[in-house]
């Protein structure tokens, strides 16, 4: 078919199907001995893919990255793009869902009082700008996708020093065990890594999703799990809808994040559970401040360098703060100390 009848048959314009042509997302169709072009129904499925993605919000580099790989026959590049274009999505969703909560809070206060003073509205942009940085600037310093391969082999906890083999398997077994998982129910591991403990719930009877930012680790826990829903995502812009969960679940993840992306991760496990889930968080943790000081300096006297190092190298939770926003959000909560710095966290919403 000619251009014209190409671009009359999917509803877009002919200046359209050349500016693809010229980014090389499209042939420019065969020209005939009169000189006009033609396009056959390999092109036809070629544009309607390209019109449905930027539909999608893919950006064009996007696309013509997902082109190639179906054009070699690599599926898992695919899907790595259209999951990572998702995640994407889901960020700019909560982001604007963020702004309009404060958006909300302005109009309130306009309500009361008139006019709004500049102080409170500045207040609340920086509060906005502040929620953007924290939930965006998180990067994986530790290299994940390089592990992959090797994070199952052999006899040694993923935790190195942190935890022995029968320290790491004894936290799982315990999560496990807290969060209780009854068959039919729906949850989800967040940081799930190569699937660990996701294998474990899923083994109770659960429907699974695991969420994990790496997309190594991702291919081995879909490898290892194929009948566990895996997506690419993280603890800050978790990729489900509000009330999706029974319960959420997390192990030896939750240390990857600052403080304050901390707060923000319960939140985004508190927006996907289900009225009456519950959740559970193991990994490192210090009882409260004055713990990790008075730990860290037992560590120090008995020289043991090398172990401080590798605390420092991530964010133990501070565990009171974890309780007390469970608590303040309405949760039943129950903790307990594994090891000097693997500590659980349980919560469950009050009926």
């Amino acid at each position: 078919m000619k251009i014209n009848e190409l671009a009359q048959r999917l509803g877009v314009t002919s200046r359209t199907i050349r500016f693809y042509g010229e980014k090389g997302l499209l042939p420019s169709g065969k020209r005939e001995a009169n000189g006009y072009r033609y396009f056959d129904e390999e092109d036809v499925w070629r544009l309607q893919t390209i019109v449905a993605l930027r539909e999608f919000g893919l950006p064009l580099e996007t696309i013509q990255q997902l082109l190639h790989g179906l054009d070699r026959g690599e599926p898992d590049t695919v899907r790595h793009q259209l999951e990572l274009q998702r995640s994407v999505l889901f960020s700019k969703w909560i982001q604007w869902k963020s702004a309009l909560a404060a958006l909300d809070r302005m109009i309130e206060q306009w309500n009361d009082r008139s006019p709004l003073p500049s102080d409170d509205l500045f207040r609340l942009a920086d509060s906005i700008k502040q929620i953007k940085s924290d939930r965006f600037s998180w990067t994986d310093r530790w290299n994940y996708d390089l592990k992959a391969d090797q994070f199952d082999i052999g006899n040694e906890s993923p935790l190195g020093r942190l935890a022995t083999p029968s320290e790491y398997d004894t936290a799982l077994r315990y999560s496990v065990e807290w969060v209780a998982p009854q068959p039919g129910e729906t949850g989800v591991d967040i940081g799930a890594g190569t699937g660990n403990l996701t294998s474990r719930l899923m083994h109770k009877g659960a429907v699974l999703f695991a969420v994990e930012q790496s997309k190594s680790m991702l291919a081995r826990c879909r490898a290892k799990l194929p009948d566990v829903t895996c997506k690419l995502g993280n603890f800050l812009a978790l990729p489900f809808f509000e009330g999706q969960f029974d319960f959420a679940a997390t192990s030896f993840a939750f240390h990857h994040l600052n403080e304050e992306q901390q707060l923000l991760a319960l939140e985004e496990m508190n927006r996907v559970l289900k009225p009456q889930g519950r959740l559970v968080i193991t990994g490192l943790m210090y009882e409260n401040a004055d713990a990790r000081h008075q730990l860290l300096l037992k560590l120090q006297e008995s020289g043991q360098e090398e172990l401080i190092r590798e605390l420092h190298e991530r964010y133990p939770t501070d565990r009171s703060r974890l309780l007390a926003w469970l608590r303040e959000h309405g949760y039943i909560t129950v903790q307990q100390q594994l090891s000097p710095w693997i500590h659980m966290v349980y919560g469950m919403r009050r009926p």
